[in-house]
């Protein structure tokens, strides 16, 4: 049975290698056959230029999905475009060309205004909409030595304080030296107004002492980032965060049939570095 595979920009797949060669004595042979590509979009709005990586409050990344046999790196951004953003029904802009697949906008985004988002290309329509949420309040960060079963876990641990009075959806990103580390979104349901928190698995201790990859380093930076989302946003992510155990992909964002999604979210950060004899333990 033949399947089309392709790359999303959204999926994140680990395999181990060395497991799979050694659990396998069968060669198999897939029959990987082109499939049309897809785009992708990946939009903010936010209050600050200072907060994303094009130095502007509002931009739009837009590229195609990648097919299993193609290896040409860095193909797949698109030029030519019309992206437009609307406020509260109000055409605020057209974004323009900057590189690598980004249109930036110097508009920043206001609490309680809705903003739409219209792609054009290739005669093709697609739209998302969002609402600009209150800025999110942080309250701790900090690293942490927990027991797990027979494992003794590093974990980063974060709280934040609920925005008292509404239904509140948060997506919460940590970088370490300015790559993508852990991520993770959450609503207040389970506590309102109250202190919420989030615990990121980091490594265990003996993957730490081994200088584990994937286990952090004395001196590495520690980049935390705290988004107020919508319930659209909000639904996308956390249809991302459960699709390996559920198998689909993510709900869709964007009317039209592209991938991706747009969100206009307020955004704060917190900066640290990792020591290891700075844990603290539970």
């Amino acid at each position: 049975m033949k399947k089309n595979i392709i790359f999303l920009f959204s999926c994140l797949l680990t395999l181990s290698l060395p497991h799979l060669l050694t659990s396998c004595e069968k060669e198999i042979d897939i029959d990987y056959h082109q499939v049309a590509e897809l785009y992708v979009a990946e939009g903010l709005v936010t209050q600050d230029a200072s907060t994303n990586r094009t130095n502007r409050p509002t931009y739009v990344r837009l590229t195609t999905t990648q097919d299993m046999t193609d290896n040409v790196s860095n193909s797949h951004n698109l030029i030519g475009a019309t992206i437009v953003l609307t406020e509260d029904g109000f055409v605020l802009d057209t974004l323009r060309y900057w590189r690598n697949g980004y249109y930036i906008s110097d508009y920043q985004g206001y609490e309680g205004s809705q903003y739409t988002l219209d792609i054009y290309i290739d005669g093709n329509h697609f739209q998302s909409s969002s609402v600009m949420q209150a800025a999110p309040q942080f309250s701790s960060f900090r690293f942490v030595w927990k027991d797990v079963l027979t494992e003794r876990m590093l974990f980063a641990d974060l709280k934040l304080e609920d925005i008292k009075g509404q239904n509140n959806y948060y997506f919460m990103h940590m970088y370490r030296n300015g790559v993508g580390y852990r991520w993770a979104v959450m609503d207040d349901s389970h506590n309102p107004g109250g202190e919420l928190q989030q615990l990121f698995s980091c490594t265990t201790e003996r993957n730490l002492d081994k200088n584990d990859d994937d286990g952090l380093k004395d001196g590495d930076k520690i980049h935390v980032e705290i988004r107020s989302i919508d319930r659209r946003t909000y639904d996308y992510f956390y249809s991302m965060q459960v699709m390996q155990n559920s198998g689909t992909n993510p709900v869709q964002n964007f009317t039209g049939g592209c991938l991706g999604y747009f969100s206009a979210c307020n955004i704060i950060s917190y900066d640290t570095t990792f020591r290891r004899d700075a844990i603290e333990t539970e």
